[in-house]
């Protein structure tokens, strides 16, 4: 079977579903030998993809770094490409399928973030539109945001098949597309960091990212739907209730759109300590979680939420917010094993508190980060690639 990768999406810097779909595909074409897969790229993302087994074939694709650009050909030229390779199926980690392409169609949807947007509240239901203003999100634009909620829809339906990473995007899905959970199956994500302990890699990432002696850490993309002006004003109480603790707030990753608020928020605070870091590599990951003395995640949605998986992974007690998938990653309340704590996403002095507690309270920090390492040991990468494997040699089946 000819299996066709569409890796349109992925540029030099890869992000959370960037590095799910690269993990994904290594383990995938290594477990699916006998099936050939045609990676659809831009030379930009080549290496991030450059695996070495004989059952790939790259089709680069040079395009400008322009959404709309990436769109029209992906609904525009890549159904006539798929037809020229003479393509069994169409495999999606980036959830947009061509309207032309009438063959076989397996996607990844990650999340429905974009229902969650204030100005595009469900249909006027009153009940449901109170419940979700209370968690409202903003992540795109408004107009990338009502097209990345109709292609959403139109992919769930459309596919034979779809992929999601958590049971809360699962049940969205369902929800929101009004398809069968029958036809969504779950492959999470997992992580192979581990924590770092060589001094040298330990003193390298503090030199390359300047980092302070002691902090507190939030990594992911610089973006409204993160709730960081929540974090800065929850930073800025505990610094002001706690003025005896030397953590300062490091900020890491790529600057998404509506930074500029973050940015506004950090120079009216009455607190210093402020590091914007920018995006870190994934060479420095692990180092980078390991410096910190705690990770705060206080996002107003995820449909997973790596990082804080990753800080576990490297032993790292981790802070996130009570809502959508994130009490998944965590793991189980009723066995007391929740590994870490969580806060109200719009509660500042919650989140304050939450701090306070892992940097003053020495047996609840290495109660929390021992329960996250066993709890990132759950995840893996191998049985989320076999998920997808069978996924696909089902579709093809039918």
């Amino acid at each position: 079977m000819r299996i066709a990768v569409n890796l349109l999406p992925f540029r030099e810097q890869l992000a959370g579903a960037g590095q799910y779909t690269q993990n994904i595909l290594r383990e995938l074409v290594t477990r699916d030998a006998k099936n050939e897969y045609i990676f659809f790229l831009t030379p930009r993302a080549e290496t991030h993809f450059a695996f070495e087994e004989s059952n790939i074939t790259r089709v680069f694709v040079p395009l400008p770094d322009s959404i709309a650009a990436r769109i029209a050909y992906e609904q525009f030229v890549l159904p006539f490409q798929l037809a020229q390779h003479e393509i069994d199926l169409l495999f999606t980690p980036s959830v947009a399928i061509p309207f032309l392409w009438r063959g076989k169609k397996v996607t990844i949807i990650y999340d429905m973030i974009a229902e969650h947007a204030p100005h595009v509240l469900p249909f006027g239901n009153k009940k449901r539109s109170e419940t979700v203003s209370a968690q409202t999100v903003v992540k795109y634009p408004p107009l990338r945001n009502a097209y990345v909620k109709w292609m959403s829809r139109f992919a769930a339906r459309q596919s034979d098949a779809v992929i999601t990473i958590s049971e809360n995007s699962r049940r969205e899905i369902s929800e929101f597309a009004r398809v069968s959970t029958e036809k969504i199956f779950l492959a999470p994500p997992a992580t192979t960091l581990q924590r770092a302990a060589d001094v040298e890699t330990l003193t390298r990432a503090r030199e390359i990212y300047r980092l302070p002696e002691r902090f507190i850490l939030y990594l992911g993309t610089l973006e409204p739907g993160k709730n960081l002006p929540r974090l800065i004003q929850a930073y800025a109480q505990l610094k002001r209730q706690h003025p005896e603790l030397e953590q300062q707030l490091v900020l890491a990753g790529a600057q998404g759109w509506g930074v500029r608020d973050i940015e506004n928020e950090i120079q009216k605070s009455d607190a210093t300590g402020f590091h914007l870091i920018g995006f870190v590599d994934e060479a420095d990951l692990a180092a980078l979680y390991s410096l910190a003395d705690v990770f705060v995640y206080p996002s107003l949605y995820e449909g997973f939420g790596m990082p804080p998986l990753e800080a576990m992974a490297c032993g790292t007690p981790v802070i996130v917010s009570n809502v959508s998938s994130l009490p998944q990653v965590l793991g189980d309340l009723w066995t007391g094993k929740r590994a870490g704590l969580l806060v109200p996403p719009d509660d500042v002095n919650a989140l304050a508190n939450a701090m306070a507690r892992v940097l003053t309270d020495t047996a609840l920090c290495e109660k929390v980060r021992a329960l996250g390492v066993e709890r990132a040991r759950a995840f893996s990468w191998e049985r989320s690639a076999e998920v997808v494997r069978q996924v696909i040699a089902g579709v093809r089946k039918t």
